[in-house]
């Protein structure tokens, strides 16, 4: 390796991040205080795939959800993959974010295992600390949910540039004609 030069990934971490919805509300997670990994910030409930899971990421994004809600795949309805996002952090693994979104029929608020959950308005969204790389998806996916509501368009997949501070430079999304 060149001097100077920013080491290349070499591993591949894939993570599902699901959006819910009832009523035109959110339910959106603050993760704990005590969080390695984006303290204190507000994202969607998920979590890592694990290697052998891989075969069926839906059901890797519904483990996430029980383990950390307690929220079971029949509480969920209209579930689907709605973006994937990929990413290439300054010394970091190469990423793939997944995100999901499904509706619920009641605002349960139920005790998470990673920090506090919280019903919020799409309007209440930009005013929240939001974990960078997922900051822009959610109004994507509160659009994609308004314009879709059955999840049949076919899924986004996008590409994030960094910052070499780790800050999100810019998210393109392919065009899925």
């Amino acid at each position: 390796m060149e001097t100077g030069a920013l080491a290349k990934p070499n591993t591949l971490d894939v993570y599902t991040v699901i959006l819910l919805c009832c009523q035109h509300t959110y339910l959106l997670l603050q993760r704990a205080a005590s969080k390695r990994a984006w303290p204190s910030l507000w994202t969607g409930v998920g979590g890592r795939v694990e290697n052998d899971e891989y075969h069926d990421l839906g059901r890797a994004a519904l483990r996430e959800l029980a383990e950390e809600t307690g929220l079971l795949s029949q509480e969920v309805s209209r579930f689907t993959l709605r973006r994937v996002l990929l990413h290439a952090r300054p010394q970091a693994p190469l990423t793939v974010l997944l995100y999901y979104t499904g509706r619920l029929h009641e605002q349960l608020l139920p005790t998470c295992t990673e920090g506090t959950l919280a019903w919020v308005t799409a309007d209440e969204i930009p005013r929240l600390a939001v974990v960078g790389s997922t900051r822009p998806v959610l109004p994507l996916l509160i659009a994609d949910l308004a314009r879709d509501p059955n999840g049949r368009e076919a899924i986004r997949v996008g590409i994030a540039n960094f910052q070499l501070d780790g800050e999100v430079d810019r998210l393109v999304w392919l065009d899925a004609s």
